[in-house]
């Protein structure tokens, strides 16, 4: 125990500029890590082949060969891929973050360095690393001693009273019969002999008794489960997650029975259910408008690319409308720009009610909307057209701040294949018609045709 907390955790920085990596180890030699450096991918590569460290500072933009490539060849070596890599980057875009994600980066720490912010990042997942080392080792150490129990029945005992770990012996139907203290406080109860005296472990520790029974079919097609996680209850109601190793056995009188070890998960679980959250919050980051939930012009162009794809492989339909609101600067210059915000956001709840999927709605910039009406031919998409004037033209908006405004739009509409079969004709032939109605009046709806072009 001594040696390990003596033991200095290894953290390799790599960045191609050397005042960059500076700044990092300045703030990192205090904690009494072991710190090399790299000012290149490939250098960075051979380092971890040769050394086992703890953490990578890793950051993206290099040249020769950038994070991104050096974090996917870090993951796919077998000796290197459960370093944790965490990205130095002043790119703060959420797409590059999300490919930092997917090429197996752990976290990100944003340029210029925060001290606080870097320090609490590289202790959290070292400390995730090492927990993990430790219970690979614990795990391999424990199945060890399940197998050489019968040769040495005595120190089993002793581990069994003391281990950190949960140990039990339960029958097929759920009934524990030996349990040892460290189970008792895993489960939250106060001594051994209160769980021993449970009938049906099933309905009392388990967040849903069909978890069991699923455990049960598993364990008596493999004979032994390994790593198996489980959602329980605890005593007093709070929800936990623990892994599992058991096997089926016999007990002395020849009949059926498990036995197994407990590792209490609950912690690991919710950092990487945090992970998880917040992995997920910048996908949808990257393609929505924060302003009004709608998507954004960035996954208007993907998207359409396929749209125009899968439209032409099945000889489908589709319809653009091009939108924009009447004088919205009068809503601006009379009530201000944060209640300016607050109309398009209602406006995009308007449009949100007023579409089905696959149809939905794009925050095209200012107040232009776009929206694309998957399967629409052109007679289709005026009535959907008409259908967002009217709602808009009777919803009053800023309704919770004391106002009631009215707003008008204009719309342009333009349908593949008949106007266009590319992404930027047609939408450049939809803002022409909705140009044209601004012309010629506004609040009115008009469709792009065919022999126009687009000036």
């Amino acid at each position: 125990m001594a040696e390990e907390k003596e033991k200095k955790y290894k953290i390799l920085i790599v960045d191609d500029v050397p005042k960059n990596i500076q700044v990092v180890a300045n703030i990192l030699q205090g904690e009494g890590f072991n710190m090399a450096f790299a000012q290149s991918g490939p250098a960075a590569l051979e380092m971890t082949r040769s050394t086992a460290f703890d953490l990578v500072l890793l950051d993206i933009m290099m040249p020769e060969m950038d994070g991104f490539e050096v974090c996917r060849q870090i993951r796919g070596n077998p000796d290197t891929r459960d370093i944790p890599v965490l990205f130095l980057t002043a790119k703060t875009e959420t797409e590059s973050l999300v490919k930092g994600f997917e090429m197996g980066a752990m976290d990100y720490v944003v340029k210029p360095v925060n001290e606080a912010e870097l320090l609490a990042r590289v202790k959290t997942h070292l400390e995730l690393y090492r927990s993990r080392k430790a219970l690979e080792a614990t795990n391999n150490r424990l199945k060890a001693e399940i197998i050489e129990r019968r040769r040495a029945e005595q120190r089993y005992r002793s581990m069994y009273e003391n281990a950190v770990q949960g140990m039990f012996q339960s029958t097929i139907s759920g009934k524990i019969t030996h349990l040892n203290p460290s189970y008792t406080r895993i489960l939250g109860y106060d001594s051994p002999e209160e769980v021993l005296a449970l009938e049906d472990v099933a309905t009392t520790f388990y967040e849903d008794p069909e978890d069991r029974a699923r455990m049960i079919e598993a364990l008596k097609r493999r004979g032994i489960l390994t790593d198996y996680e489980l959602k329980i209850r605890r005593k007093d109601g709070a929800p936990a997650w623990i892994m599992v190793n058991a096997r089926l056995t016999k007990d002395q009188d020849g009949r059926p029975m498990i036995e197994g070890i407990v590792i209490d998960h609950t912690a690991r679980k919710e950092v990487e259910e945090e992970l998880r959250r917040s992995r997920e919050q910048f996908r949808y980051q990257a393609i929505h408008d924060n302003l009004t939930g709608l998507y954004n012009t960035r996954y208007l162009y993907q998207a359409l690319k396929k749209l125009v794809a899968v439209s032409a492989e099945k000889n489908l339909p589709f319809s653009l409308i091009f939108m924009d609101i009447d004088n919205f600067k009068r809503v601006v210059d009379t009530y201000g720009h944060l209640k300016g915000s607050q109309t398009l956001q209602e406006l995009a709840g308007t449009i949100q009610g007023a579409l089905a999927k696959p149809a939905y709605g794009v925050a095209y910039g200012g107040d232009e909307f776009v929206v694309v009406l998957p399967g629409y031919d052109k007679d289709r998409a005026l009535e959907k057209a008409e259908d967002l004037r009217v709602r808009i033209r009777e919803t009053p908006y800023l309704t919770h701040h004391g106002h009631e405004i009215y707003i008008r739009a204009s719309f342009g509409l333009a349908t593949y294949p008949e106007d266009a079969r590319d992404v930027n004709g047609l939408l450049a032939l939809a803002d022409q018609a909705m140009f044209h109605v601004k012309e010629e009046g506004k609040d009115a709806i008009r469709a792009s045709n065919p022999a126009e072009t687009v000036s």
